[in-house]
C-alpha cells in the first residue's frame, strides 16, 4: 500500500519526527498515557474488587488481562523514560506508541461497562457505548485510509501540510462531531424519559460515556501519524533521529 512511495513523499513527516515526535518527546507522551491507564485500571480494579453489585463471571477473566497489560505497559514505558534508550530503540518505540495509544483509546469502555453493572444502569447505555466503540474503530480505519491518500496526493512532501490541514479537512473533522452529537443527544433524551433511575446517577454515566467517546475519536484523528512514523522508521534509515549531544550514546 505504501511501498510504491519514496522517501521524498514523507519528508514532512521526517521534519515532525525530529521535532514534535522526537523519541524523547514520545517518552513524555507515553508517561502521560501511563497515568491515564493507571487511573482507568485503578477504577476498574476498585469497582470489581469492592462492589457487591458486580458479579458477572466475565470480570474474573477480564480484570487479570487488564492488569497484566497495564504492568507490561508500565515496564516498557519506564524503559523508554531513559532518553538514551529512547533514541537507541526508537524503532521499537514507534511501534509501542501505536499500541499504547490504541489501547488507551478503547480501554475506558471496559471500566464504563463495570460502572453500568454497578449502577444497574438501563441497557440502552451499553448499546450506545457499543455504537460509539464500533463507530470509533470504523473512523480509525477511515483516518488511516485518509492518511494514505494524503501521502498519495503529496501532502507529506517537503513544504506541504502533512496529516491535518484543518482548512481542507472541515468535513473530515466535523464527521465524528456531528455523529457524536447525534448519538449523545439521543442518549440524553432517552435518559430524561427514564423515571426509574436517579437522574444524578444517569448524568454521571452519560458524562463518562461522552468522555470515552471523545477520547477515542480524538486519538483516531492523530493515530495515523504514529502509524506512518513507525512505517517510515522501519523502512528509511534516515528517519532515525540523532540524540542531542548531551545524551549521545
Amino acid at each position: 500500500m505504501l511501498n510504491k512511495y519514496e522517501e521524498k513523499d514523507f519528508l514532512k513527516l521526517k521534519e515532525v519526527s525530529t521535532e514534535r515526535l522526537l523519541p524523547s518527546n514520545i517518552s513524555v507522551g507515553l508517561i502521560g498515557a501511563l497515568f491515564l491507564s493507571a487511573a482507568i485500571n485503578g477504577v476498574l480494579l476498585y469497582a470489581v474488587m469492592y462492589s457487591s453489585y458486580i458479579n458477572n463471571p466475565i470480570w474474573d477473566f477480564v480484570l487479570p488481562i487488564c492488569i497484566s497489560l497495564f504492568i507490561i505497559q508500565s515496564i516498557i514505558t519506564l524503559f523508554f523514560f531513559n532518553q538514551k534508550r529512547a533514541f537507541a530503540y526508537q524503532n521499537f518505540q514507534s511501534i509501542f506508541v501505536c499500541i499504547v495509544t490504541f489501547k488507551v483509546s478503547v480501554e475506558g469502555y471496559i471500566v464504563y461497562f463495570a460502572i453500568l453493572e454497578d449502577r444497574f444502569a438501563p441497557s440502552y447505555f451499553g448499546l450506545f457505548a457499543i455504537i460509539f466503540l464500533v463507530s470509533g474503530l470504523m473512523f480509525l480505519i477511515l483516518s488511516i485510509l485518509r492518511a494514505v491518500k494524503r501521502v498519495r496526493d503529496g501532502h507529506f512532501r517537503k513544504g506541504q501540510k502533512g496529516l491535518l490541514d484543518f482548512k481542507d479537512s472541515k468535513s473530515y473533522v466535523s464527521l465524528p462531531i456531528i455523529f457524536g452529537a447525534t448519538i449523545t443527544g439521543g442518549a440524553f433524551m432517552r435518559m430524561l424519559s427514564n423515571s426509574y433511575h436517579p437522574l444524578s446517577s444517569m448524568l454521571e454515566i452519560y458524562f463518562i460515556l461522552s468522555l470515552m467517546a471523545l477520547l477515542q475519536f480524538a486519538i483516531a484523528v492523530a493515530w495515523p501519524e504514529f502509524f506512518l512514523l513507525a512505517y517510515c522508521k522501519h523502512r528509511f534509515k534516515t528517519f532515525k533521529a540523532n540524540p542531542p549531544k548531551r545524551i549521545e550514546m
